[in-house]
């Protein structure tokens, strides 16, 4: 586990994405809890109120989640896990950031 500057939140994507296969070794502590950072901001700036119900709205967030893991160079074995796993940290966080849009600024 990486705890170097990330918040709670931040740490919760950190885990989901360097725990997978050989991720950490190949990519680093620090790329990605870049990666982590950026899935913060960009899932809170995307997520909506009745996303869970929604499926385009699942769509497009998996969309953005695949997308910044390619563009930032993150295995593509382990990629699909790892987007299963941030969905799944967005559950926890979800209700708190589609609420809370100030926070997402």
């Amino acid at each position: 586990m990486y705890a170097g500057a990330l918040d709670n939140n931040e740490l919760a994507f950190y885990d989901a994405v360097a725990d997978l296969g050989s991720a950490r070794e190949l990519m680093g502590d620090e790329t990605l809890a870049e990666i982590a950072r950026e899935l913060v901001v960009q899932i809170r700036q995307q997520l909506k109120p009745d996303w869970m119900s929604r499926e385009p709205v699942r769509a497009k967030l998996r969309t953005t989640i695949k997308r910044l893991l390619a563009r930032r160079g993150y295995p593509p074995k382990q990629a699909p896990a790892a987007i299963e796993l941030v969905l799944k940290q967005m559950e926890h966080f979800a209700n708190e950031w589609s609420t809370d849009r100030t926070a997402a600024r």
